[in-house]
């Protein structure tokens, strides 16, 4: 019993509050419902605000998510790219042994060839030590060379051409010694490579050209003998026209007329300067081809450099054509002229002397030898 009061009395209090809770959410449903047109434009506004909240705070969630989705990605492949690593280093790990040792055997191998390299190089520094003038040895024997080959052309040969160019090729040689010492050798090759510059050259193949050229005219020379021959048919057969026409008319005349015949008979005329014989044609033959040999002589003494003879053949040639070819024909004029022409030409000039600089090579090499053998000597 004592229970059931108390309850009783709870239930009662409960229903009391709820009655007056009812009552007041009534008084406020009914006052709301009073304000509610009042306040209807600041509720709006709330929940756009609110809207506006939301979507910010979900798009701070996507950038949070993608934030976190790029960052793992990241890693991934900051992983994946660890692991590749490690493995081209297990791979590359025995290559670069392999190749550190090749390097280092390259490195013994180049020191030691470094050494060999070194080893020659004294080597060689104590050859050119001790034959310093071996260079200089061959330069000399080749300038030598040179100069004996020069002077045999210009002696034997008279080739002034073959030993200048030798002369010059010496002169080469003795610059490419560098020594201070060869200068007066060098100057004594100058003063013969002036020399030999200054030898005239004559054109001996114009000249044996001119001469083979005479030759071919002489067969269009004309005799002195022949003009005389037909001048005495000429005066001839003038008399055997008067004597035709002579007649005797009287008895009285015939002595007279028989010692015209007779006195004609012999005809005596006067010449001045020298006679030429009557040529037969066989002498004619045989002059015109003596001439020629003459002249081919003259020919063969230009191309082997004898003036004597080739002055001589002119000279006999000129005498010739005044003694047995007309003087005033102009053929023979001509040919007179260019017989001079020829004769005053020097096919023969003089040379000039270039044994001194030889001389004075051979002395410089004995020198030369001289001073090795006292430099090699003491060691």
């Amino acid at each position: 019993m004592t229970d059931t009061k108390p309850r009783a009395k709870e239930s009662t209090t409960a229903k009391n509050s709820s009655v007056k809770k009812e009552s007041q959410s009534s008084a406020a449903d009914s006052s709301s419902t009073a304000s509610s047109g009042d306040k209807k434009e600041p509720r709006k506004s709330r929940a756009g605000f609110y809207f506006l909240v939301a979507m910010f705070a979900l798009l701070l969630m996507l950038l949070a998510a993608s934030g976190y989705w790029f960052e793992k990605q990241q890693k991934q492949l900051a992983s994946d790219t660890h692991y590749q690593i490690e493995q081209l280093r297990q791979q590359l790990t025995p290559k670069l042994e392999q190749l550190t040792n090749t390097s280092r055997e390259l490195q013994q191998h180049l020191t030691s060839q470094e050494k060999q390299q070194q080893a020659l190089t004294e080597a060689f520094d104590n050859l050119l030590k001790t034959r310093r003038h071996l260079r200089n040895d061959w330069l000399l024997a080749e300038a030598d060379y040179l100069l004996r080959l020069a002077s045999h052309r210009l002696l034997l040969a008279q080739d002034t051409g073959s030993a200048l160019a030798a002369i010059q090729a010496a002169d080469e040689r003795l610059h490419e010694m560098t020594d201070p010492a060869v200068t007066p050798l060098r100057n004594m090759l100058a003063e013969d490579i002036s020399r030999l510059k200054a030898v005239p050259k004559p054109d001996i193949t114009g000249l044996s050209a001119r001469l083979s050229a005479l030759s071919h005219e002489v067969d269009s020379l004309p005799l002195l003998s022949a003009y005389t021959d037909s001048s005495a048919r000429k005066s001839a057969a003038n008399a055997q026209d008067t004597s035709d026409t002579q007649q005797v008319k009287d008895w009285k005349q015939l002595p007279e007329a028989i010692w015209g015949d007779i006195k004609k008979l012999l005809v005596i005329r006067e010449r001045h300067g020298r006679v030429v014989p009557l040529l037969s044609p066989r002498q004619h033959f045989f002059l015109i081809q003596n001439l020629k040999l003459k002249l081919e002589q003259a020919r063969l003494a230009l191309l082997n450099a004898e003036p004597d003879i080739y002055q001589e053949r002119l000279q006999s040639a000129t005498d010739w054509i005044h003694d047995f070819f007309k003087q005033d024909d102009s053929a023979t004029q001509a040919m007179l002229a260019q017989l001079k022409q020829l004769a005053a030409e020097n096919i023969k000039p003089a040379l000039p002397d270039i044994s001194a600089s030889y001389r004075a090579l051979q002395d410089f090499r004995e020198k030369q030898s001289e001073n090795a053998r006292r430099a090699e000597g003491p060691a």
